[in-house]
Order: structure tokens, then sequence, then C-alpha cells
């Protein structure tokens, strides 16, 4: 065999390698789309849960994720449920008591919300918290709450879409910003 044909054939292999290599489909986190930054906004709500559905109007402003309250006013009772949050306290009221109370991400849970209202701040802001792990453009997934929560955002339509993989709860927030 020709000496040049043994180096064509080493060298073919090496570039049909990095041809291969460079097809392959990779996700661009350079060019990673970033949600908000949403520091106050109005909007909807809607949560798909397997036994319920419901919807409720949005009110939030949280200039960072250590500080913020939400409003949540649903359309057909007139209940209203106000959170506001600094640094690790939470509380709550309703239309029912003007009394804050405080509660915490167990409590939370219990009520079908996965992301404490710090990480969705944080997330709203355009920072990503730490344990979401990019899988496409503009989806993450996490583990850390122990069920697999999965984040789609939709840029066009500022709509926020959180997924609850293992209790099959799907939350659609939807941004008119202020």
């Amino acid at each position: 065999m020709p000496l040049t044909h043994r180096l064509f054939s080493p060298a073919l292999l090496i570039l049909l390698t990095l041809l291969a290599t460079g097809c392959t489909k990779k996700i661009d986190t350079d060019s990673a789309i970033s949600i908000g930054p949403y520091t106050e906004f109005s909007g909807r709500l809607i949560v798909i849960e397997p036994k319920r559905r419901w919807q409720v109007i949005v009110n939030w402003k949280a200039p960072s994720p250590e500080s913020g309250w939400l409003r949540l006013t649903h359309a057909v009772t007139g209940t209203v449920v106000e959170f506001r949050w600094l640094h690790g306290l939470m509380e709550v009221r309703n239309n029912n008591s003007v009394q804050w109370n405080n509660i915490d991400q167990q409590q939370l849970s219990a009520q079908g919300i996965v992301l404490p209202p710090q990480q969705l701040a944080s997330l709203l802001l355009g920072k990503m918290p730490a344990h979401f792990k990019q899988k496409k453009k503009a989806v993450w997934e996490s583990k850390a709450s122990g069920s697999l929560i999965r984040i789609e955002w939709d840029t066009e339509k500022q709509r926020l879409i959180m997924t609850d993989i293992l209790h099959g709860r799907r939350a659609t927030l939807i941004i008119r910003s202020s």
C-alpha cells in the first residue's frame, strides 16, 4: 500500500470523527433563554392536578429572591390568599383573616407548591436556581424537592410551565407585564 494511502486513511478517519462530533446535537448554553427579569407583574396561574383544576389571578412583586409579596385571587369564589417572605421567613393570610401566619416549605408542598417563593423569584429575575439543570434551550429540570420538577419557558407568550412529574401536577403562569 502506498505511503500516501496509509497516511490518508487515518487522516480521513480523524476528519470524519471531527465532522460527526460537530454534527451531534448539543445544548447551546451560551445562547440559553433567560426568564425575565420580572420584579412586578399581574397574570394568571392555571393549575391542573390529577383530581382538580383551578385558576387564579396573580399579583407579584419581588425585587429580589430574599423579599417579596404574592397575591392570588380566585375569580369564581373571590377567595384571596397573600404570601410574603423576607429571607427565610414566609407568611400567609387570606381574606378571612387579617393576621399573617408563618408557613414553611412542607406546608407549601402539601398544597402542591413545589417551588418556594424565593426560588420562583430568583427564576423570574433571570437567575436559575443552581439545582436546575438545562435539558433543552428553554427547559430545565431538578430533583432537589425529591420529585422531578420540569420548568419550561415560552418567551413569546410570557408563559412559565412548572410540572411536578411524580405527582402529575402542572402549573402554568401567564405573565402580563405591569
